[in-house]
């Protein structure tokens, strides 16, 4: 049997990509040679892991702009991808390799202006969540006080808070986490806005690397002026573009970068957001028509990252409105409480990380690290088919030759 014809002839009529010369010039020049059964194994694996495109969720159809209301939680979220759902529960009732991650501004987050009782309301939704990105922090004793408040709750977390920003009132960043399920693997350190002679941020953005269990990620918290010009705002969410980049070739090999905060502007200013999103595969979970401001007047907070890069994402996110849920939809009583902005939030597993398969296993072809090369390994890879990650074989593209040789290793410790 002729291998390499036979996979240019399959491929080329069969694989979903518009890559098919790439492919072609792989398995002409491949020599391979491979036991039928293994190949056979890998094709049926290979079709199958394409038709299923599985995702978790909850029940509820979603409207035009593809979001809904959770029945039971009364949250407006949307799915970025169209797939079969999969019953999950409520997000408090997520399951145990789900990290909860959120980004929320508080007003006004300070010391001197936050009674016990105003942080015990606040405390009340911090703690739905395993990781929050906090802006408009004006002290580190506020946290402190708040940690506190969650302890007494049960709930142990712990912090990374940067120095003050601001050319004029000063304010912090702070990444809020609990301490039994998140690590920092690099502290936190404000971007260098002005390295390159030209200061582009009222408030620098904040960075900072941690890990969830197997699941390593990168937070940039950014908090775009504010004012009643519009140019200055547009011209700080077009700068993000270039912190993005640096923060990913400062990570090295770790490519999981999220970007959030409160950016000031809504989603559909394509001049502002135009850099950003002309990232390679960059996504922002949240559209127009949400709002994450309890006066449903606007949605200036979100979260970006790279879909081929995060692969980890659950395709489950959402805006918290607390103000509804906790305060009866009084605004102005939610608002002077806890603040003016709803969270935002999404799932993360972290039972894998796709950037680092060495570590995760001694052998490569297990790429999910459970200890065995099965069918879950085949799917990893066939869902990274056309990127570099997973490669399995070294040749710099993640293509059927992957595929073959995990099915001809699968049962191996």
């Amino acid at each position: 049997m002729n291998i390499p014809f036979a996979f240019n002839t399959l491929c080329y009529g069969a694989l979903p990509f518009n890559s098919n010369e790439k492919y072609n010039k792989v398995f002409k020049n491949s020599g391979l040679r491979i036991a039928p059964v293994a190949l056979w194994s890998a094709f049926a694996v290979f079709f199958l892991v394409l038709s299923c495109d599985v995702t978790f969720a909850h029940p509820g159809r979603t409207d035009a702009n593809g979001g809904h209301f959770n029945r039971d939680t009364g949250e407006y979220h949307t799915h970025v991808k169209k797939t079969p759902e999969i019953t999950l529960s409520p997000l408090t009732e997520a399951e145990p390799f789900a990290l909860k991650f959120a980004a929320w501004n508080i007003r006004i987050f300070s010391n001197r202006s936050r009674t016990d009782a105003e942080l015990h309301a606040i405390a009340k939704t911090l703690a739905d969540y395993d990781f929050i990105a906090i802006v408009e922090v004006r002290d580190a004793i506020v946290l402190q006080r708040t940690q506190n408040i969650l302890a007494q709750m049960g709930k142990r977390y712990q912090y990374e808070v940067s120095p003050a920003v601001g050319h004029r009132s000063k304010e912090r960043y702070a990444f809020l986490y609990r301490e039994d399920l998140v690590t920092v693997v690099k502290e936190g350190e404000l971007y260098l806005d002005a390295a390159d002679g030209t200061d582009d941020f009222s408030r620098d953005p904040y960075w900072a690397t941690f890990r969830a269990d197997a699941f390593d990620f990168s937070v940039i918290a950014v908090h775009v002026i504010w004012g009643d010009r519009v140019g200055p705002r547009k011209a700080e969410v077009q700068a993000l573009a270039e912190v993005y980049r640096y923060v990913q070739q400062a990570n090295g090999p770790e490519e999981d970068v999220l970007l959030v905060g409160d950016f000031n502007r809504n989603p559909n200013d394509t001049e502002a957001y135009g850099p950003i999103m002309a990232i390679p595969s960059m996504v922002r979970l949240f559209d127009l028509p949400q709002k994450s401001h309890i006066r449903d007047t606007s949605l200036y907070d979100n979260i970006f990252f790279q879909s081929e890069a995060v692969t980890e994402y659950l395709d489950i996110s959402g805006i918290d409105r607390f103000d509804e849920t906790d305060f009866g939809n009084d605004d102005k009583v939610a608002t002077l409480a806890v603040s003016d902005h709803r969270p935002v939030w999404a799932l993360f597993d972290t039972r894998t990380d796709d950037d680092d398969i060495s570590e995760t296993s001694g052998n490569a072809h297990d790429v999910n690290g459970d200890g065995v090369i099965n069918i879950l390994d085949l799917v990893t890879v066939a869902n990274g088919f056309g990127d570099t990650e997973p490669d399995i074989n070294g040749d710099g593209v993640v293509n059927i030759l992957d595929l073959i040789g995990i099915a001809q290793a699968m049962g191996a410790p």
